[in-house]
This record gives structure tokens, sequence and C-alpha cells, in this order.
């Protein structure tokens, strides 16, 4: 009797096994998600710059600030979507569009920032109109040698007084004010930068860090303000780390409630399969720690990371990337997870837009996000749009 052929069942087991992995590869592939616009400017890339922060949420609602063609335009979320406050934004018209914003209670401070142009602006909640009004706003006196400052961050520290840090030419320049309306002539920090570099002020525990790339020694820099001291009493310049090509203009941070800190700052070693990102963590000693992450790919070209976390919780790091196969980009959402001195770096979810061109510069607020709030993060694209996502889906 001619034997039965095994052809049929081999050919089913190769179907079955190919099937599996297939069914894998989609498990664990990051998941995307398109986005559409939530508010349209006359503006490209409108939520700019890197160090930055343009939201708020407070028991008034969520808030934001983005950049347009006519001065900047603060933007608050009701039942139909993102809305133009349109009394508050006829005061702002004519200044400087892109800010960094410091909220608080129901005063919100914001630094405007243009071409050799650093403008403070206050506003106040009024529960009656249930609008933020225009208090004042104030420039701050810029030398008169000045040819270009390209983002500029604002705090306040733990005696409420103001500070305001900025790139201009070749030098990191720090303002102070006692009531955030009269402020100091600038104080010089460093004078060796590159004209590429720029800075960010952070308020922390009892003193104020600013914090700089310097492009040109190849080095992320620091120095500290101890609050109550006199205004231009800063310590010794702080090599964060230096050499290896580990500086570039991209920095952001968030301030945990212990007074520790983290950095997320890019480097240019630029080198395929090689580090892009260097997390830097600074206990409440000011002790630094570097972890490089994120490689540069033959798929992947990341850039401009921003870092946010939830209050005693998650840790989420946000970061564009330019596929570099159909030059097409895309927002990486991902969490940070620390075990004893271990670092894991999971991405969440890719979010991307119909748009051809180039989108990125995410942005969210100064504070840590509240576990009862929104967690909103923002970015936009060269044609005006802003995008906006909510980190709490992924909770």
């Amino acid at each position: 009797m001619k034997p039965k052929s095994t052809l049929p069942f081999f050919l089913a087991l190769i179907c079955f096994l190919l099937s599996s992995h297939q069914s894998y590869s989609q498990e664990t592939k990051t998941p995307e998600l398109y986005l559409d616009p939530i508010f349209k400017v006359d503006y490209g890339d409108a939520t700019a710059d890197k160090p930055q922060s343009k939201s708020w949420t407070n028991k008034h609602g969520q808030w934001l600030i983005v950049g347009d063609k006519d001065g900047p335009k603060l933007l608050k979320k009701d039942a139909v979507g993102w809305i133009s406050q349109s009394k508050v934004n006829q005061t702002l018209k004519g200044l400087p569009p892109r800010a960094d914003v410091l909220s608080k209670d129901d005063e919100t401070h914001m630094v405007l920032v243009d071409e050799c142009a650093l403008t403070v602006v206050k506003l106040t909640y009024a529960p009656a109109t249930k609008q933020y009004e225009h208090q004042w706003k104030v420039n701050l006196p810029i030398p008169k040698q000045c040819n270009s400052i390209e983002t500029a961050t604002i705090t306040q520290d733990s005696k409420n007084q103001f500070w305001v840090s900025a790139d201009m030419n070749e030098n990191i320049m720090v303002w102070h004010s006692l009531n955030g309306q009269d402020w100091s002539n600038p104080f010089t920090l460093a004078d060796d930068i590159n004209a590429d570099d720029i800075s960010l002020i952070v308020g922390l525990k009892g003193q104020v860090s600013v914090i700089w790339s310097n492009q040109n020694t190849q080095s992320i820099m620091e120095k500290i303000h101890h609050d109550g001291d006199a205004f231009d009493q800063w310590s010794q310049p702080i090599i964060v780390q230096q050499g290896d090509n580990n500086a570039d203009d991209h920095l952001n941070a968030t301030v945990f409630e212990n007074g520790e800190m983290i950095l997320v700052t890019k480097n240019s070693v630029d080198n395929m399969n090689q580090p892009q990102f260097v997390l830097r963590e600074r206990d409440i000693e000011g002790n630094w720690t570097n972890i490089p992450y994120e490689n540069l790919t033959q798929q992947r070209s990341p850039s401009r990371p921003i870092i946010n976390h939830v209050a005693s919780g998650k840790i989420f790091e946000i970061h564009a990337v330019r596929n570099r196969e159909d030059n097409l980009y895309f927002i990486s959402v991902n969490e940070i997870i620390k075990e004893n001195d271990n670092w894991q770096f999971r991405e969440l979810i890719q979010l991307k837009t119909n748009i051809l061109g180039k989108n990125g510069d995410v942005t969210s607020s100064k504070a840590s996000f509240l576990p009862d709030e929104p967690k909103l993060i923002f970015f936009s694209d060269e044609m005006g749009n802003i995008y906006s996502f909510d980190l709490g889906t992924l909770l």
C-alpha cells in the first residue's frame, strides 16, 4: 500500500508557525495613533522652544500658550475644543511670540522671547469673568551689543523672587526680580559658549539652578544660587559632564517632590547605533548621574526630548523622531522606570499626523502632573497646526 503523504501536515505546521510569529510581532509593535489638530495659527512650530513649558492645569481648566504671527495666543479647553481667549489675546498683540510659562494658583507669569527682546507678562484669573486678565507687561533690560537670543525660561524661588535665564550672543545671562515686575540688569553666568547653546533655569528646594550647554567645551554646565543670597552671588561652575561630544542645545527638566531633578538632553555624537540622548539625574545633594539612551539608527533619528512626571508616580519622556526611511515625523512617548540603579526606557505609543512635513517641539507643564488631572502634552508642525495628547490615557 502506498504510504500516506506527510506534506500537508508539514505545510500546515509551517503556516501555523509563520502565523504565530506574525501575531507575536504585531502584539509587540508600538501602538500608533493619528491625531487631528486641536487649533491652527499662522506661525510654524508654535510650541517651540526646547526648554520651555507652555501649558498648565488648575481648578479653572486646562490652558496653553502658543506662538502666532501677531503675538502669543492663550487657549483654553472647553466642551467643544480649544478656544482662543480673545480678550486677553488682544493685550498680547505685537509681543514676542515664544513663551515660557510659570503658573501658580490664580497667577501666571510668562517670559516672551524674540530676537534681542524679553518681555515678562503677568496674567491673573478673574473668577467673575472666568477669564485670565492682563495685569502688566515689562521689557527686560537687554544690552546694546545683543545680536541674538534663542530662548529663555522663568522660575520663582522659595522667597517668591523671580528669575529669568537666557542665552545672548555667546553668553548665559540671568535677570532677577523681587516682585516679577521690576527687573535687574542681566548678570553674566558664562561668557564662553557657542552661539548655538542655550540655558534652562529651574527652582529647587532652597536654591535656583541654571543649566546650560557649551558645545565649545563639549560640556553640560550648572551654577547654583541659594535663595536669599545677593542676586549676583552664584556658585562656581559645576561640570555635569564634559567631553565625548555630549553637548547640544536641547535641554528639558522635571523636579520631583523630594527635590531631585531629571534633565534630558541631546548630545552631538550623531553616530549610527550610538545614543543621541542623555538622562541626567541630580540628587538632593547636587550630585549628577548621566545615563545615555535612545540610539540613532538606520530607521530613527530622535531629537528634542522633554520630560515630566506624575506626582509620586510615573515618569514620561517624549521626543520627536524623523523616520529616516520615509522622512516622516512622529512623536515617541516613553515611560522611564528606575529600579535601584537600573534605568529602563519603554516606548508606549507613537503619535502621528497626516501631514508630510516636520512636526515636533513637544511641550507640557512646568509643574508635575497631578494624579486626578489631565496629563497633557502638545506639539506642532511647520504649518501652524497644534496637536494634543493626554498621557493619562496610557495609565
